[in-house]
């Protein structure tokens, strides 16, 4: 399988960068994805590719259907538009209201999978599962986009590999660490563990500021994602899920 899926990747590596340095717009990513699905992912297009979904009153680029569900929810880009964080917070109410746990953001060259999960208490978290390019990254590391990109094939995700693969990754994010780390109990652990033997004590808030000052950047970024888009949702009445009607727009 990984043999024939990396052939085929290096075609469609061809066809997006053309579709870059050509500037294709939008619509015509959404076309190249519908083939890329079809022909590397292995669904087929007239049961299990949907173009312009249908949430509520919403519509979503592209839905991934198997047994009449939607499994992953896909957000196009034109190819030259470089991916951010923002492109995905429309795309992740589609995932709520929908009840779907995947969204992926693409312009064709590369490719940010995320993990949507909704709370009442929490609200809307999005954690980053994969990102990936089929430009430089496959040119470099081919086998590592393959890894990735075959997660999302239509046997493995029957198979539940895209599951098992997100339960082992959850343990390892950023934000599981973050969350842990900074938990009262952990806190209160290490403030015992500084403070003995020690004539002057800290407290609390002393080991919170240090350990703030020894995280990456990425992590405190990550950290502050997750506490604004709570703070966003307890603004907002509660999003409930409903199916999807899984109907196209004309």
């Amino acid at each position: 399988m990984e043999k024939e899926l990396k052939k085929k990747l290096k075609n469609y590596s061809n066809i997006f960068r053309e579709a870059q340095e050509k500037g294709k717009r939008e619509a015509d990513v959404v076309m190249y994805l519908v083939e890329f699905f079809k022909d590397v992912l292995g669904y087929n297009v007239f049961t299990e590719i949907s173009k312009e979904y249908q949430i509520k009153e919403k519509y979503c680029d592209i839905a991934i259907k198997l047994k009449g569900q939607a499994e992953l929810l896909v957000e196009a880009k034109q190819p030259s538009m470089r991916l951010a964080d923002r492109h995905i917070e429309q795309a992740e109410m589609y995932a709520v209201k929908s009840g779907t746990k995947w969204v992926l953001l693409t312009n064709g060259c590369d490719w940010k999978l995320f993990h949507i999960s909704f709370d009442e208490v929490e609200g809307i978290e999005r954690a980053l599962a994969f990102k990936t390019d089929l430009l430089k990254s496959f040119e470099e590391k081919p086998n590592d986009v393959v890894d990735k990109l075959k997660l999302l094939h239509k046997r493995n995700l029957q198979k539940g590999e895209l599951e098992r693969y997100w339960k082992k990754k959850i343990r390892l994010i950023p934000s599981s660490f973050s969350k842990a780390l900074f938990s009262e109990d952990v806190l209160k652990a290490i403030r015992k563990e500084v403070n003995r033997g020690a004539e002057v004590k800290v407290g609390i808030e002393d080991i919170f500021k240090a350990l703030t000052n020894m995280l990456d950047k990425e992590i405190l970024a990550d950290m502050a994602k997750i506490k604004r888009i709570k703070k966003k949702k307890k603004k907002k009445t509660t999003v409930k899920k409903v199916k999807p009607t899984g109907s196209q727009k004309s």
